[in-house]
């Protein structure tokens, strides 16, 4: 069974971890791979109603502190990242 879904209130500053696959040392410091985490964290803004504030990666896991929009968009988005049928986007 998943953890009950969570209220953000808007405007609310939520961190977020996200690791690498087993833990391992995959996220090797390079200009590519700030592009890339640069363009995935602009669409992850824009698709889950936050305003990224500010983030940091190491080698095996980043940190994210991101501001709420709209609350009930983002429990919306959480809720529906955790099903593995796809959805719709607005």
């Amino acid at each position: 069974m998943g953890r009950p879904l969570r209220y953000v209130p808007s405007g609310q500053l939520v961190e977020i971890t996200c690791t690498t696959v087993q833990r391992r040392f995959l996220l090797r410091p390079s200009r590519e791979l700030v592009e890339i985490i640069d363009g995935i964290l602009a669409r992850a803004a824009r698709l889950c109603a936050v305003d990224v504030v500010d983030y940091v990666v190491l080698s095996n896991h980043l940190h994210i502190l991101a501001l709420a929009r709209d609350s009930e968009a983002l429990s919306e988005e959480r809720a529906s990242a955790s099903t593995t049928t796809p959805r719709k986007r607005a």
